[in-house]
C-alpha cells in the first residue's frame, strides 16, 4: 500500500474518534429480567464507547487531558448504563462503576505505538507521523483502568480494540510512507495482533486476580472496512489494512478466547454493525439505537446459561476489501495466502 493512495484527511477521519463502538451483536439469546433481590456490582472497562460518545446523553466528564466517564452515568444512553438498566429490570440491585477513558487502548505497548506517530497525512509531511506530544496520552486499560477495580465486582465488561486498530493502521501507513515493504507491513500487523492478544490475557488475569467473583464479558470487533466511516473517500483506500487488523484481532484473539469459555459478543457477523442507521453522525460511534443494540447483545451473553460462540467465517469477514488486499502473506488464521 503506497502513500499515494491515501487522502489528505485520512488520519483525521480515522483517529479523531476515540474508538470503534460497533452496533449490536446478534447471538440469538432471549432477554430475561434478573431475579428480584439479586445484587450485581458491575464495572465497565472501555474507551469513549464506555463514556457513550455519540449518545444523546453521554457519561463523558469532559476532563482534560483525557475524558473519563462518570462512574454511575445517571441517565446515560450509552451501552454501559443501558446494560445496568437491563440488569436492574425485575428488582435486581445494580451498582455501576464506569471506568471508560476516551482514546485509551488496551495496553502500554500499543499505547507506545499510538504515541509514536501523529496522524498520517501525505499532504503534510512536516507534521505527519511524528511522535505525539506528551500531553496527548490517553492511557490504557491495564495501566489506568484495571487498578481502579474495587475487588467486589460480580460483572466486568470489556470493549477493546477500536483505538488499537486505528493505532496499528496509522503506524502501518507511516511505515509504508517511510519505505517499508508489504512483507514488513504484513509481519508488523501480525506482531501487533499478537501483542493485543497478550494484553487481553494480562487484562483478564488482572481482573480475575483482583475481583475473583467477577464474570467477564467482552465484545469482538466489526470489520472496520465495512462500517460507515470507512466508506468516506479519505478513508476507503485504507480498507485492506482496516480489515486485516480488525478481523485479524477477531480471528486470532477473540475467537480462541471465546472457544476457551470467554463470553464474547459477536459484532463481526452482526449485520447491524454495518447499518448506518445505528451510527452517530461521524459514522464511527453508535447513536442511541446502536448503543441499545450493543447493550442488548452484552446482556444476552451476560445472562445466557452458556456463552454463544461468535462466528468468524461470515460474509462480513471478507466482503469489503479482500479483492484489494495488498499484503503478500496472510495473517495467521485469518487471511489465507492468495
Amino acid at each position: 500500500m503506497t502513500a499515494s493512495i491515501a487522502r489528505r484527511n485520512f488520519a483525521g477521519a480515522l483517529l479523531a474518534s476515540a474508538a470503534l463502538y460497533g452496533c449490536g451483536g446478534g447471538n440469538g439469546v432471549a432477554l430475561s429480567p434478573q431475579p428480584a433481590g439479586k445484587v450485581i456490582t458491575y464495572t465497565a472497562i472501555g474507551a469513549s464507547d464506555a463514556a457513550g460518545y455519540g449518545a444523546s446523553v453521554t457519561c463523558n466528564t469532559g476532563q482534560n487531558p483525557v475524558a473519563v466517564a462518570l462512574p454511575t452515568c445517571p441517565g446515560g444512553t450509552g451501552y454501559v448504563p443501558d446494560i445496568a438498566r437491563l440488569l436492574g429490570n425485575g428488582g435486581t440491585v445494580v451498582t455501576l462503576d464506569d471506568l471508560g477513558i476516551s482514546g485509551a487502548v488496551i495496553g502500554p505497548d500499543i499505547l507506545a505505538l499510538r504515541n509514536a506517530y501523529t496522524s498520517f497525512d501525505p499532504a503534510s509531511p512536516g507534521t505527519s507521523c511524528l511522535p505525539r506530544p506528551s500531553t496527548d496520552n490517553p492511557g490504557d486499560f491495564i495501566t489506568n483502568e484495571l487498578p481502579n477495580l474495587k475487588g467486589n465486582e460480580t460483572l466486568v465488561t470489556i470493549f477493546a480494540g477500536g483505538n488499537d486498530t486505528n493505532a496499528i493502521v496509522n503506524a502501518a501507513l507511516c511505515l509504508t510512507a517511510g519505505g517499508a515493504t508489504p512483507a514488513v507491513i504484513s509481519n508488523f500487523i501480525a506482531t501487533e495482533i499478537a501483542a493485543f492478544g497478550a494484553d487481553l490475557n494480562l487484562l483478564r488475569n488482572g481482573i480475575s486476580a483482583k475481583a475473583p467473583g467477577a464474570k467477564i464479558v467482552v465484545a469482538d470487533l466489526p470489520n472496520f472496512a465495512g462500517i460507515p466511516f470507512a466508506q468516506a473517500p479519505a478513508v476507503a483506500p485504507a480498507k485492506p489494512l482496516l480489515q486485516a487488523v480488525s478481523v485479524g484481532i477477531d480471528t486470532n484473539v477473540y475467537a480462541p478466547a471465546a472457544a476457551a469459555g470467554l463470553a464474547t459478543v459477536d459484532l463481526l457477523c452482526d449485520a447491524r454493525s454495518y447499518d448506518p442507521a445505528n451510527y452517530f453522525t461521524d459514522g464511527f460511534h453508535p447513536n442511541d439505537a446502536g448503543y441499545a443494540n450493543l447493550a442488548g447483545s452484552y446482556y444476552a451473553q451476560i445472562t445466557a446459561a452458556s456463552p454463544v460462540q461468535p462466528q468468524t467465517n461470515c460474509q462480513f469477514a471478507t466482503a469489503f476489501s479482500a479483492a484489494k488486499r495488498p499484503l503478500p502473506r496472510g495473517i495467521p488464521g485469518f487471511d489465507p495466502v492468495r
